[in-house]
């Protein structure tokens, strides 16, 4: 393990070092920017609208893959680009967090107190740098964000949920200097979850932000791409809006940069949190505890063991954490299951799970082929026929890819990096930036 870690620090260091040196002067500026979803293949694709990303990618620093955390997940994955860190350390394992037999379907870790590592948020700050964030997730309360809008929403989903967020905005009164002279009014027609009209209200709030306050760290998440994969899988007519929505929020703040003559003090970083991958079968581990008595039928009842899918990996937990009788139990019922039901998914083993950075509290895990998404639902079939679109592997199928343009960046191909090398990078130019 310790060889390991050695390793994975020298290759970090290589990675700043080498592939992603500035051959000139560092930028003062970093734009941070997440597409929710981004595959390669979505840059690649001669059919995808996406022309500003694709100027990027010709004229700048292409990296194909970037390999994700396990899993490979919203939240864990934007706090693994922040911090540099795998889950593990950062202690922001999920989207939800595993509540213990308790019902998380609708709280998520949105508080940046949450994170147990130092951010690049908070190491700019303290060298004096301004900075800013717009929607990013596990950012609510974040002292080391000057300007921030943070990824937050009210259990009522009737209520307002622009309202609702405006007092954990900072400053006081932000988000309507912003509604005021950048994006106008945000409701729920014009700044719905998975809307169109999101990317492009977020583009000119950033603009507003970058041209009057000068953060010289901005980080923003774009969202909208992430909806139509998991409801129509990776090949869709509303894919195909989704991402000329997102590339053109992109393409307004280069312009932007450009019209203010910035481009040549800034770099802009284009990346995604996860891939995904197209299923057309479900799997429901938590039926077979059910049925063999070691979880409740409903969460908050009696149990031993339940599974818990945080992305499309089952990770298994144990109400007492050396109940070696029930681990025993479970594992001669995975065992005992059909053939055409193991072809489904791989065990893996509590060690794969630490070496990788995953939770540590995890007994073992299940992670499905290519093809098939778990739920966490308890009744019904364990495999169901059902399409869309899913990540959160802790394999890699389900990787991301980086663009980086402006300042410094010379033409460069890459093949792969990993998802913990791009925070170090990002302190790296800006503690050189003129």
């Amino acid at each position: 393990m310790r060889n390991h870690l050695a390793l994975a620090l020298v290759a970090a260091l290589l990675f700043a070092q080498t592939v992603f040196a500035l051959p000139g002067a560092k930028p003062r500026y970093v734009i941070l920017i997440t597409i929710d979803g981004l595959r390669a293949e979505m840059v690649d694709d001669p059919l995808m609208p996406a022309p500003f990303l694709k100027m990027m990618s010709r004229e700048g620093l292409r990296v194909a893959k970037v390999v994700g955390v396990p899993p490979a997940a919203t939240y864990p994955s934007h706090t693994t680009l922040v911090t540099g860190v795998t889950p593990d350390k950062h202690r922001i394992f999920y989207n939800r967090p595993f509540l213990w037999n308790k019902d998380t379907a609708r709280i998520s870790y949105w508080f940046a107190d949450s994170i147990a590592a130092p951010t690049i948020w908070q190491q700019a700050h303290e060298k004096g740098m301004k900075t800013a964030a717009l929607f990013w997730p596990v950012s609510t309360g974040c002292k080391y964000i000057d300007y921030n809008v943070p990824e937050f929403w009210s259990l009522d989903y009737s209520c307002d949920q622009m309202e609702y967020i405006k007092p954990f905005c900072t400053p006081a009164g932000i988000l309507d200097e912003l509604e005021r002279n950048a994006c106008g009014k945000l409701d729920t027609i014009t700044y719905m979850a998975g809307s169109l009209q999101r990317d492009g209200r977020t583009a000119a709030m950033a603009n507003y932000l970058i041209n009057n306050y000068q953060p010289r760290l901005t980080t923003i998440h774009l969202i909208t791409t992430d909806y139509s994969q998991h409801a129509q899988g990776t090949h869709s007519e509303q894919l195909l809006f989704d991402m000329a929505s997102a590339d053109h929020a992109v393409g307004t703040i280069i312009e932007n940069l450009k019209l203010t003559n910035r481009l040549d003090s800034t770099v802009v970083i284009v990346t995604g949190d996860h891939g995904f991958c197209d299923y057309d079968e479900t799997l429901s581990p938590n039926v077979w505890l059910v049925n063999d008595g070691l979880l409740s039928e409903k969460p908050g009842g009696e149990w031993k063991a339940a599974f818990y899918g945080g992305g499309n990996t089952a990770f298994l937990y144990l109400k007492k954490a050396n109940d070696k009788k029930t681990l025993a139990r479970i594992r001669k019922m995975l065992n005992s299951l059909p053939e055409d039901v193991k072809r489904c998914f791989r065990l893996v083993e509590k060690e794969e799970l630490v070496e990788k950075g995953a939770d540590p509290a995890a007994a073992l895990a299940l992670e499905p082929v290519v093809g098939v998404a778990v739920t966490n639902n308890r009744t019904g079939d364990v495999l169901q026929k059902r399409k869309g679109g899913t990540h959160g592997f802790i394999s890699g199928q389900d990787s991301t890819t980086l663009i980086a343009y402006g300042k410094g960046i010379g033409k460069l191909k890459v093949d792969c990096v990993r998802q913990t090398d791009i925070a170090p990078w990002i302190m790296q130019m800006l503690s050189g930036g003129e």
